[in-house]
């Protein structure tokens, strides 16, 4: 049986799945020419009508291409229909994407929906300053890391969403997303989006 690969994943409102879909597809194309087998995760029900803000305004483009010793090209779609996604100007760096939603499960309630990606899957429970929770799920393969990482704000969930194909450095790209995690926790902190 062969291994699953690491998965990416998405909190998104119905309506924006059709971008993720087609960044779901780029970031698992770009490692050869075999058909992608990263699906995207199904969106979790949103309790959010319309989008509040985009959480690269918590993010500094400068520090997010230290973090991750790249630059990157920024992209983040329009007031109505905002995202946060970094790609890299070099082939073969990380990729990210930054997406949000509101939600009155657990954490755990998300991870269980986000379903099991199998054996090459870590999860760990990190202490995120400002924060009222977060999880780190990290999945490796021969090919690519994936980290994904999720935030809590009260009701307020934000994930950060890091693939980058080998070689690649598991330590960096974890602490990378660790730290994006701490300025997303914080801005939603000082800026009263700390909801329920």
């Amino acid at each position: 049986m062969p291994r699953s690969r690491p998965r990416l994943r998405r909190l998104l409102p119905a309506r924006a799945l059709a971008p993720a879909l087609g960044l779901a597809l780029v970031l698992t194309g770009c490692g050869g020419d075999d058909e992608p087998d990263l699906p995207p995760r199904a969106p979790i029900p949103s309790e959010l009508a319309e989008p509040l803000w985009n959480p690269c305004d918590a993010l500094d483009p400068a520090e997010v291409s230290t973090l991750f010793t790249a630059t990157f090209d920024q992209q983040t779609g329009t007031s109505d229909e905002p995202r946060c996604t970094f790609t890299p100007t070099e082939e073969g760096e990380t990729v990210l994407d930054i997406n949000y939603q509101l939600y009155g499960g657990t954490l755990q309630d998300i991870v269980d929906q986000l379903g099991d990606p199998g054996d090459t899957s870590a999860l760990t429970t990190p202490r995120i300053p400002g924060s009222s929770g977060a999880r780190l799920i990290v999945d490796t393969d021969d090919e690519a890391l994936a980290v994904t990482g999720l935030v809590r704000n009260g009701r307020l969930i934000q994930v950060v969403n890091a693939l980058d194909l080998t070689p690649y450095d598991k330590e960096a790209t974890v602490a990378g997303v660790r730290r994006l995690l701490t300025e997303l926790a914080s801005h939603a902190k000082e800026s009263g989006l700390n909801t329920g």
